[in-house]
């Protein structure tokens, strides 16, 4: 386990959102990760990431794995980092209302209908605490209030 030190592509971490239930995360292009389905235990080794699913993709502070509070745990393949990489996110002015896609790895910006924006994460960078109540949220199937508050509004 490796603590205090900035995450680098492919690093996996580990999740503790508390009862002994804890999450994985790859890390990807800075500060994006992929937030993996599955509980996992804290003594056994982290077993292959492909064969999990991806939750969602967020952008999250440094002082997440930084800090130590997210222990880098593992290392991932570059293929498997390649195919999980990047994200499009929407972003939306608020003066005017105007709704745009964000791709992340292209950097570049294109117009989007509110539907599509419905279905894509905020371009928002997370803290770490609002990403472990978020994972809470997920496991006990209830809808997130910080995932709520950021979405598009008509």
């Amino acid at each position: 386990m490796v603590r205090g030190r900035k995450q680098k592509r492919g690093d996996i971490v580990r999740i503790d959102i508390g009862n002994g239930k804890q999450f994985l995360a790859v890390a990807l292009t800075h500060p994006l990760f992929a937030f993996l389905d599955g509980v996992v235990e804290s003594e056994k080794p982290v077993q292959n990431v492909r064969d999990r699913a991806v939750l969602f993709k967020l952008w999250v502070m440094d002082s997440a794995a930084k800090s130590g509070r997210w222990p880098i745990v593992g290392k991932v393949d570059p293929p498997t980092v390649s195919a999980l990489d990047g994200a499009v996110f929407f972003k939306q002015d608020r003066i005017s209302g105007r709704i745009s896609a964000y791709d992340a790895l292209a950097n570049a910006e294109s117009p989007l209908s509110f539907e599509e924006a419905d279905r894509l994460e905020c371009a928002a960078v997370w803290s770490p605490e609002h990403v472990e109540e978020r994972l809470r949220d997920h496991l006990n199937d209830i809808s997130n209030n910080w995932w709520a508050s950021m979405r598009p509004r008509k």
